[in-house]
């Protein structure tokens, strides 16, 4: 009985050092919340620190570099909105993002999900960063520094119809003296560098293995989010010339218009592989993982079930897709429990007619809409 009982301290102890330094580091995400006018100032560094909002390291940074704040404040809003989008057909939603600073034990114990977070806040981070950079709003950086290699031939590159400029055929071309590097690529080194600084974090206090081991995978899943940007630069290119000629071509690497959700869209993919981790003396990871691996030391909840010890809000009245057998469908997201199929019939204008210059004329139509709810 005595060894039981010293296990089940331990447990506790190691769930309440993990519930202490997990999610440290992410909490600055509530800042999503500050208005777009707001000023940022040593002052309000100082105070975001206070308020629990930014850990030390973090509000130093602010101060030093107020000018970057606004674009992680943007970057924390694209974590919750990329992060949402992501999950919101699983059985979690990601909705607990929404609670920062204040966490559910989820995004807290090192799971899969806060493996996830972690890196998209990173990734949402480098994303907003190499933005200001290229649009000058930073004084750190400005548009990245063109490769020392040449352009690829245009028989290597993408299809045309990708280019800004007008589509060409570039078979006939030069491949040596029609291309150049220019235009303002975005600095996603210099962005990652300052996201980085930002984003380390204070080594956890005191020698502890247990705080060492969460804060290296916290890390190593902010590195993950970091390098998913860096591999989502793409080759743009525009061409110039005497109608449309495309006799020089400039180009340069970017991040095109899709967003951070380029790289969310690689981090579930990785979601999906994480590998768990154990923690080992002096608080290291095993050099056996990819840098591009997500990390968790906790396996997840299966989330069917409200569990308020586990962060898990449970199924019960989400509505699936009766039709599906992926993630929304009933069967998945219900965990087998069954669902409650809804019937509402809805009143809407149709077969809308223009009269003449300023009268629609339209019926009311009666449609049945059915809905899905998890038992």
């Amino acid at each position: 009985m005595m060894v039981t009982k010293r296990s089940g301290v331990k447990a506790w102890l190691f769930l309440f050092l993990l519930l202490i330094q997990g999610g440290k580091c992410i909490k600055w995400l509530a800042l999503g919340r500050t208005g777009d006018g707001y000023t940022w100032t040593r002052e309000a560094c100082t105070s975001a620190k206070s308020s629990g909002l930014l850990e030390r390291k973090q509000a130093r940074a602010c101060r030093a570099t107020p000018d970057v704040m606004p674009s992680l404040v943007q970057a924390a809003r694209d974590t919750s909105t990329v992060c949402q989008q992501a999950f919101r057909h699983r059985r979690w939603n990601c909705s607990s993002i929404e609670r920062a600073p204040d966490y559910t034990p989820e995004l807290l114990t090192g799971t899969r999900e806060q493996a996830f977070v972690y890196a998209m806040s990173a990734a949402a981070a480098v994303w907003r960063l190499a933005r200001g950079c290229a649009l000058g709003s930073l004084a750190a950086c400005s548009c990245a520094t063109p490769p020392r290699r040449e352009p690829p031939s245009p028989s290597a590159l993408i299809s045309p119809s990708s280019f800004t400029a007008t589509s060409v055929s570039f078979g006939t071309m030069s491949a040596r003296n029609s291309f150049k590097w220019g235009g303002c690529g975005d600095d996603v080194r210099s962005a990652s560098r300052m996201a980085k600084r930002f984003l380390q974090g204070s080594t956890p206090p005191g020698t502890g293995a247990t705080a060492k081991f969460m804060h290296a995978v916290n890390m190593h899943n902010n590195r993950a989010g970091r390098r998913a940007v860096e591999q989502s630069l793409t080759l743009e290119c525009k061409c110039h010339g005497v109608s449309g000629s495309c006799s020089v071509r400039t180009c340069w690497r970017g991040l095109g218009s899709s967003g951070p959700a380029a790289a969310g869209s690689r981090l579930l993919r990785r979601y999906a592989t994480a590998a768990e981790v154990r923690p080992r003396s002096g608080g290291r990871l095993p050099p056996l993982y990819h840098h591009d691996n997500l990390l968790y030391t906790t396996k997840s909840p299966d989330y069917c079930l409200a569990d308020q010890k586990r962060g898990s809000l449970g199924t019960v009245g989400r509505q699936c897709n009766g039709s599906s057998t992926g993630y929304e469908g009933c069967e998945y997201l219900c965990c087998g429990r069954g669902h409650i199929t809804k019937t509402e019939e809805i009143l809407e204008r149709c077969d809308c007619k223009y009269i003449s210059c300023c009268y629609v004329k339209c019926k009311r139509c009666r449609r049945i809409v059915k809905t899905y709810e998890c038992k």
